[in-house]
């Protein structure tokens, strides 16, 4: 039976306070700097060694063909073709990667970039493109990677694309003409990724029919067991698909069997979840689904990261097999040292199991199943995104609060069936726990100001759930407050209390007009605990200087795929 509290509201005072005390700061800032060649960096992990782990996103130094550009995106350039330009300014350099990106970029005719590089830091940045192609014309800045957790052996794990290249097809046209275009595809849609001191093992899904699969490792314990998800069937709606891009008679002529099965992923795994009783707006959820049923999985990686065995996960319930034609999907987030993992997984609102009443919540994994945390109704979405060795689990459930979908975090006691909610900063503030150590101290984001706006400003946040009196800490309070850096996410705290953390900070560069302009970016920082009282940033001067930063954040997100579940994109 699951049993069911709430912790009390705590920090409405952090948006009402209007006067300060000076305090010694309780954590120190080391800004890890800005990885080679890319923008910026969105912290990840960090293990009790101190090692920890980024994605670096937007590439700064790609290459671009100009003649594989769309000349739809010239012409909003101001050119008809690319032999008019000499070389490209700053703005229209970020202009074509954005819209070059595999994210946003459904044209197979075009060139792609991939705009995450998964990074680990020992001092300096490192980077891996862990995957390469031996095919003529391939695109290395195409491919996608993450690594997303590294254990306390130093064994880093997360999940990479494969290379585009290009093939030529030839076809004949409707006026009996022959044609012959470039098509761009790849091997795979993704594979798990396990690196360790310059050695690198991938993880095979059971199941490549069409694009190669995919699968992903989002998480590995100190015993070397590792937790992510991989495909293992087609689904019916795709088979469908399927069968008619195998067919030349059914599918467009300027297709192949492949482009034809891509363009179907591509919108499939770029559709968005529409809780039901969602009735407001469209829904800003997206629902990463795929032409694959997909299971969460369980790798014992021996020490050298090859697969010693496995265990496929459950689902929270059946696909209903008549209506329900989609991909039917679990996902394991997270693994503890006792191997219970955590994640989501896709069922039904209110046990309706109709296709409009799809949801994905979270689950529990123990012996292979999908257990719930929680079957209430009001509840729309969610994801348990980690679990600690004292058997509690964390994550977040979604609700429609004010005509808006909010995100409310939760603590579940695996061992006492128990969830607690956590209310944040203040009662309807969004937040998403991302992180738990063994002392119960959990780590995430949420929202700090309660406007009405679709979008509010963000802070990272801590909160020690062993406290008699678990208080949300905003860790902008916890740093001095003329800091040039705003912390807008805490993504992970070692059992040493330290915090790999994503801030925003200013940057100059120079504009096509040889202009200085500021740009707001994301950097990864490290928080370190120290002696001292929190600071009340909430000062008027203050608080206009870092309000003005944190408004980055809102443009930050629209360059990433982070679907990234928060989305905790980075993971699903």
């Amino acid at each position: 039976m699951i049993k069911h509290w709430s912790y009390g509201a705590i920090a409405s005072a952090v948006i009402a306070a209007t006067t300060t005390v000076a305090h010694a700061d309780t954590f120190t800032v080391q800004d890890l700097g800005k990885p080679a060649n890319v923008r910026g960096a969105y912290a990840e992990s960090i293990n009790n060694q101190g090692l920890m782990l980024a994605t670096g996103y937007f590439p700064e130094q790609v290459n671009i063909d100009l003649t594989k550009v769309p000349t739809s995106l010239l012409v909003n350039l101001g050119y008809t073709s690319a032999e008019e330009i000499e070389s490209l300014t700053p703005e229209e350099y970020d202009y074509l990667i954005r819209n070059l990106a595999n994210e946003q970029n459904n044209n197979q005719r075009a060139f792609r970039v991939g705009l995450n590089r998964g990074l680990l830091y020992d001092g300096q940045w490192q980077y891996n493109n862990f995957f390469a192609s031996s095919e003529a014309g391939a695109l290395p800045a195409s491919v996608n990677n993450f690594l997303l957790e590294i254990n306390n052996n130093n064994e880093a794990v997360g999940y990479g694309s494969a290379p585009y290249y290009p093939i030529d097809h030839t076809y004949t046209t409707a006026d009996d003409e022959t044609v012959t275009i470039q098509l761009y595809q790849r091997d795979f849609i993704s594979r798990g990724i396990w690196f360790r001191n310059g050695t690198t093992t991938q993880i095979n899904p059971p199941e490549t029919s069409y694009l190669g699969g995919e699968s992903a490792i989002l998480d590995i314990n100190d015993s070397g067991l590792a937790a992510g998800y991989a495909s293992i069937g087609v689904s019916p709606e795709a088979q469908t698909v399927a069968d008619k891009c195998n067919d030349p008679e059914q599918r467009e002529a300027s297709q192949t069997a492949m482009s034809c099965m891509w363009a179907a992923w591509y919108d499939i795994s770029h559709a968005r979840a529409n809780p039901r009783p969602n009735i407001y707006s469209a829904s800003p959820i997206r629902a990463n689904r795929s032409i694959y049923d997909i299971r969460g999985y369980l790798w014992q990686l021996d020490a050298d990261g090859q697969v010693i065995s496995s265990t496929e996960l459950g689902t929270l319930t059946d696909r209903e097999t008549e209506e329900d034609t989609r991909d039917f999907s679990s996902y394991a987030l997270a693994v503890n040292n006792a191997g219970i993992a955590v994640g989501q997984s896709w069922t039904y609102y209110e046990n309706d199991r109709t296709v409009g009443n799809r949801i994905r919540m979270p689950a529990i994994f123990i012996d292979g199943e999908a257990l719930p945390v929680t079957e209430d109704k009001n509840w729309l979405w969610g994801a348990a995104t980690d679990i600690n060795d004292n058997n509690l689990a964390i994550g977040y459930l979604t609700e429609t609060r004010a005509a808006a979908l909010r995100n409310k975090g939760f603590v579940y006691d695996v061992d006492a069936g128990q969830l607690k909610e956590l209310d944040g900063f203040f009662t309807g503030s969004s937040t998403v726990p991302m992180a738990i150590n063994n002392n119960n101290v959990v780590v995430g984001t949420g929202e700090i100001e309660g406007t009405f706006s679709d979008t509010r400003r963000r802070a990272g946040f801590m909160v020690d759930l062993s406290a008699d009196a678990p208080k949300f800490i905003d860790l902008n309070d916890a740093i001095s407050c003329d800091s040039d850096y705003f912390i807008v996410e805490a993504n992970d705290i070692n059992d040493n209390g330290e915090i790999i953390a994503t801030a925003l900070i200013s940057e100059t560069y120079v504009d096509g007009d040889g202009n200085e302009q500021e740009r707001t970016v994301a950097r990864s920082v490290k928080l370190t605990p120290k002696d001292g009282e929190l600071n009340d940033c909430s000062v008027e001067e203050n608080k206009v200087e870092r309000q003005g930063a944190s408004l980055g954040w809102f443009h930050l997100a629209g360059l990433l795929a982070l679907g990234v579940f928060i989305t905790l994109g980075r993971k699903r």
